[in-house]
């Protein structure tokens, strides 16, 4: 048996160190053609975006949700995880809108 779990284990470490990993050139390769036009002459620019994972949005979020979500559902596991599942979907959407400007640039 503990053969068989040493070779699962390989397995799946083989398995999952194969997913490639993005550079950050290609991180930052997101762009939208964008003009400026100033006394006659028109200027092209590239507006590169970066993404947000929100981890920290998501982080508070989810542990907020999960002891509003205790005290609201009655205090067991079952609110804490519905709390925690909405804290982490709500907070992950307020931090990339607060973000968002800061993640845009043109060049």
């Amino acid at each position: 048996m503990k053969k068989v779990v040493k070779i699962l284990s390989a397995a799946a470490l083989v398995v999952t160190s194969g997913v490639p990993m993005v550079s950050p050139v290609q991180a930052h390769t997101t762009y939208y053609a964008h003009t400026h036009h100033y006394k006659g002459s028109t200027h092209y620019a590239r507006k590169y975006c970066r993404h947000s994972s929100a981890a920290t949005g998501k982080v508070v979020g989810g542990v907020t949700g999960a002891v509003v979500g205790a005290k609201v559902l009655g205090g067991g596991l079952l609110g804490a995880a519905a709390g925690a599942v909405g804290g982490v979907v709500a907070g992950g959407a307020v931090d990339r809108t607060v973000s968002a400007k800061h993640r845009c640039y043109y060049r």
